[in-house]
């Protein structure tokens, strides 16, 4: 860890950073939201001044642990909320003039110029490359297509895992971009005593899939593979949970021809849902066809779960075992996944002793604070001609 010394509250001098994109903090389902509910108040907690800004009903008081919490009027423009969300994020910028605006995903700098423009240091979090699928449309992919072109004058950009690296460096984007991943929950912060009991709709024993129920998740081939294990096993006893928004209507539609009594849409889960969950479960499965850096992933490391992920290079870079992954795309390789690890689930938990934690990453974080605070904006008529190549630790 970083000696405490170089993030005391006394050299941050009560500078304020913006956070954007992230729809609401605490207990607020998501990548972008679960990253921003652990890491900023460990910011706070230093010195600094950070605003998030949410959305209206996800926004559930006016600060969180030292984090101060304004909501965006909730308003669909081009059926999305999002437009609107970053038009006011630009206006409460000019009301706030941070020192720095941290994106919490690539769209979210869509009006990064804008941020630039108001003297603010500017840091996306690359989280994700969702923008690639199929889901967007031309107007949505014409957005994120101008953010990434913005992206290559941030001051920062921070990806969690080294395949989105490589993928923005195959973008022509590499000398700003700083590499910190997710992190582990820290056993300090998990409770002790497993729990009794699942929420509704649950029964032991189960597989357990946690994350929003969409195409890119590969929800429906989870659900194919999981009734070949139980022919092929003859197994009577386990179900599959899915824990995860069901905002994705046309999809979850077409899963109903695929579920019995064996599998459960359990909807949205809160955090203490989520945590009995993890506890209960024999084996949790990741099938994504596409990701960033799994939060959920990271989670059940911490709670010792039994792990299989699938072969997709985001999620090999948690460097688990071979025996941990499988083809996403063959229900007969998940399914004989499932039955080696049900098997033997100790020979699939993970050390977490190789992950970050929070306070890892809240160090790493303002170290990139510090250092583009440090050293002459792009925009700054002392810039110098290149700057220095980021750390990419």
């Amino acid at each position: 860890m970083a000696d405490q010394s170089v993030i005391a509250a006394s050299d941050v001098d009560r500078r304020t950073v913006m956070v954007v994109g992230a729809r609401g903090i605490p207990d607020v389902e998501g990548g972008a939201e679960k990253n921003a509910e652990m890491l900023f108040p460990l910011v706070a907690l230093v010195g600094y001044r950070v605003v998030l800004l949410g959305l209206e009903g996800l926004i559930k008081g006016d600060s969180y642990r030292g984090v101060e919490l304004h909501a965006a009027p909730n308003r669909r423009i081009f059926k999305t909320d999002k437009l609107f969300y970053y038009f006011y994020a630009v206006r409460l910028a000019r009301k706030l003039r941070p020192d720095i605006v941290h994106m919490q995903g690539l769209g979210a700098s869509l009006f990064l110029l804008a941020y630039k423009a108001l003297g603010a240091r500017t840091v996306v979090r690359y989280g994700s490359a969702d923008y690639t699928l199929s889901k967007w449309g031309l107007l949505g992919k014409a957005g994120f297509a101008i953010a990434e072109l913005q992206a290559r004058v941030a001051d920062a950009v921070i990806s969690v895992s080294p395949s989105l690296s490589r993928r923005l460096a195959s973008h022509g984007i590499s000398k700003n971009v700083w590499l910190i991943g997710n992190a582990v929950d820290e056993t300090t912060n998990i409770p002790a005593a497993k729990p009794t009991s699942v929420p509704e709709g649950g029964e032991r024993p189960f597989v357990l899939f946690v994350g929003r129920i969409t195409a890119q998740k590969n929800v429906a081939r989870l659900i194919e593979a999981f009734h070949l294990f139980r022919k092929r096993t003859g197994n009577t006893t386990h179900q599959l949970l899915l824990a995860g928004g069901l905002d994705d209507i046309g999809y979850v539609e077409s899963l109903r021809p695929l579920i019995d009594d064996k599998v459960k849409l359990l909807g949205r889960c809160s955090r203490e849902q989520l945590e009995r969950l993890y506890r209960s479960c024999d084996l949790f499965i990741n099938c994504s066809v596409h990701e960033g850096a799994s939060n959920a992933v990271l989670e059940a490391i911490s709670r010792q779960c039994a792990i299989l992920l699938s072969a997709i290079p985001e999620n090999r870079d948690f460097g688990l075992q071979d025996v941990a992954y499988f083809d996403p795309h063959d229900a007969d390789h998940i399914a004989a996944a499932m039955e080696r690890a049900l098997e033997n689930a100790d020979a699939y938990r993970v050390d977490q002793v190789n992950f970050l934690t929070w306070q890892m990453v809240a160090e790493k974080t303002i170290g990139v604070y510090t250092a583009i605070q440090s050293s002459p904006g792009r925009w700054s008529r002392s810039a110098r001609r290149s700057d220095p190549e980021p750390s990419r630790s």
